[in-house]
């Protein structure tokens, strides 16, 4: 096991390059643990790459336009900074429902993020987040996530709350009842009304096996549909987008949030 801590963000995208599949970026650790064959059993051929050297990327703080969230800041405490409640209360409303307490307390906004169904990337998505990498261009996070590859992620930026429309929104999770058990599906909504009905403009889903995503087709059957839409049409809307198994629970979701049910 290669343990690296480099000096500057560049230096760890390079080395990401050059250890290709065996690069492991590492900052709370909470997520790839569980991929280990056996307790603190590192595997002994990867190269870990230690993020926690840059303070800059452990700030949350606003600009002229944006919010912006250190990615390697830990989750309890993107939770409870006052200007994440003021312009991002959508993602504050997810952290509540992520794990326990111990596990925000370790665990990174960058690293729910890479892991592909954590319950704040639906969030992110839905609230057209950019993302820092460490060439220093900001890119959309939607696209940045159809990589096959994930970058080396900084920062993540939303628009301030006071620098646009007023937001409505949701965020649902699916759950088993057992304890340690990722949830099912987590789903997160935009609407461009207060009244929300059909009005529904973002939708982003993740789960187990199916990574976060826009739910596009949705997008665009709402917008061409509108009050004309039903839950069997908003079904086969998801159906283009999720596996089945997932489809049927996040159309009703969605049905339900628009008035539909």
């Amino acid at each position: 096991m290669h343990l690296i801590i480099p000096a500057t963000p560049a230096e760890a995208q390079t080395l990401a390059t050059q250890w290709g599949n065996k690069a492991v970026f590492v900052a709370g650790g909470t997520i790839i643990q569980q991929a280990w064959t056996g307790p603190r059993l590192a595997p002994t051929d990867q190269c870990f790459i230690n993020l926690m050297a840059w303070p800059e990327t452990q700030q949350i703080c606003v600009d002229d336009d944006y919010l912006v969230l250190g990615a390697q800041t830990r989750l309890e405490d993107v939770r409870n900074h006052p200007l994440v409640k003021i312009h991002a209360p959508l993602l504050c409303t997810a952290l509540g429902q992520l794990g326990a307490l111990g596990i925000r307390r370790i665990g990174t906004l960058g690293g729910n993020i890479c892991w592909g169904v954590g319950d704040t990337g639906p969030v992110l998505l839905v609230l057209d987040a950019q993302v820092l990498l460490a060439d220093d261009s900001w890119q959309p996070l939607v696209e940045v996530l159809q990589r096959h590859t994930l970058p080396l992620m900084l920062a993540f930026r939303i628009q301030r709350t006071d620098r646009q429309p007023p937001l409505h929104t949701a965020f649902e999770k699916v759950g088993y009842r057992a304890a340690f058990t990722p949830a099912r599906v987590r789903v997160a909504m935009r609407w461009s009304r207060a009244e929300r009905g059909t009005a529904l403009s973002h939708t982003a889903a993740g789960a187990p096996g199916t990574p976060i995503r826009r739910l596009r087709h949705l997008e665009q059957h709402i917008a061409q549909s509108g009050d004309a839409c039903t839950l069997a049409s908003i079904r086969a809307a998801c159906a283009q987008d999720l596996p089945m198994s997932l489809t049927l629970m996040v159309s009703r979701l969605v049905a339900g949030h628009c008035g539909l049910l």
